[in-house]
């Protein structure tokens, strides 16, 4: 045991000797801020490695049966001093910047020069019997037992720090939260003040919607209806690209004249079909929820506009077979969900 405890207190004695090289020193930046965090590790994993594997031996061979006659308490004293000193030396390791705990902040960047020596001493004694016959155990055994206490203390101290911060970073998380949503409105806002009523309207339709902020909302649709003949902007842009963005507003809102939409909702419809056959072919991975949006805003606008005597049913049945289009091999495929509402719908509706 002598040889193998001396061994790994050896090794924790290397790696004791790296931190206090790099103790105290500012974290380099770039690469070398990486490196020199893995030297940190490299010398925290020595001292731990060396202080386990002597712990080990030195419980092994009975050598801290003077901590309690109660087995249960000694093994659970042993355990908790153990772990204590792992974690305060894994932090104490670590103590390079503003980002440690505050308790190690305190004792400042060189706890880990002055507070591991007397553990690595008291373990040359425990692993050494002849020096026990030299140094009287009063002294070895309080000076491992302040140590792991001061090791015990300040993992308390770590852990209450950590619970008090809980309640601080989610509030500070929330008001960032806040903070964000604010300005992301105000930032819609003003793109929706800064819209030209009379050809760009398109281009705000998107906060038009039901999810959108109820302020942002309202003032787009201000904007739209400050066009006297917005609903006409919206029939001619069916017909376009932008039908989609029409169809998000139709699925939302009301229009005074549906009558203006019938005949263009179908067009609309065949664009969105252009549309979802383009991205069958252009899309290399696919996912579950891919022109399920759209689909949504198709069948509900629908919907808002039946009664007319234009039959939707041909022009939703080549947007579902637009979602059939072949696909190349390089092409990673997903079960839309697009697909089995828009069956649903043809069934109903198909006569």
């Amino acid at each position: 045991m002598t040889f193998f405890g001396n061994l790994a207190l050896l090794l924790a004695l290397i790696g004791y000797f790296s931190l206090a090289t790099m103790a105290g020193k500012p974290t380099p930046g770039g690469d070398a801020g990486v490196g020199h965090a893995f030297a940190l590790l490299f010398a925290y994993a020595a001292v731990a490695v060396g202080i386990t594997i002597a712990t080990a031996l030195v419980f092994w061979k009975g050598g801290l049966g003077w901590i309690s006659e109660k087995p249960s308490l000694r093994n659970a004293l042993v355990v908790l001093g153990w772990t204590s000193v792992m974690v305060f030396s894994f932090f104490a390791a670590m103590n390079g910047d503003g980002g440690a705990p505050w308790i190690m902040r305190f004792f400042g960047k060189y706890v880990a020069v002055w507070a591991l020596p007397p553990l690595l001493a008291v373990g040359f004694v425990l692993v050494n019997p002849w020096l026990q016959s030299v140094i009287p155990n009063v002294i070895w055994q309080w000076v491992l037992k302040g140590t792991v206490v001061f090791c015990a203390i300040s993992c308390l101290a770590i852990i209450g720090e950590w619970l008090a911060n809980i309640p601080v970073e989610a509030a500070q998380r929330a008001e960032a939260a806040t903070n964000e949503e604010v300005q992301r409105k105000q930032q819609f806002l003003k793109e929706i003040e800064n819209t030209d009523a009379q050809t760009s309207l398109v281009t705000i339709l998107v906060f038009t919607n039901k999810y959108q902020d109820t302020e942002v909302r309202n003032a787009a649709l201000a904007k739209i209806k400050s066009n006297p003949q917005w609903q006409q902007y919206l029939v001619s842009r069916l017909e376009t690209p932008w039908a989609g963005e029409v169809f998000a507003f139709l699925a939302d809102n009301d229009v005074p004249d549906k009558s203006l939409f019938f005949r263009s909702i179908e067009k609309g419809i065949l664009e969105m079909a252009k549309q979802f056959e383009d991205g069958m072919r252009r899309t290399h991975t696919f996912y579950d929820g891919q022109f399920y949006s759209e689909t949504e805003d198709v069948l509900e606008t629908i919907a808002k506009f039946e009664g007319s005597e234009i039959n939707y049913v041909p022009a939703v049945r080549k947007l579902r077979a637009a979602l059939d289009t072949p696909l190349e091999s390089y092409q990673n495929r997903a079960n839309l969900r697009c697909i089995p509402v828009l069956d649903k719908w043809l069934k109903k509706h198909a006569h």
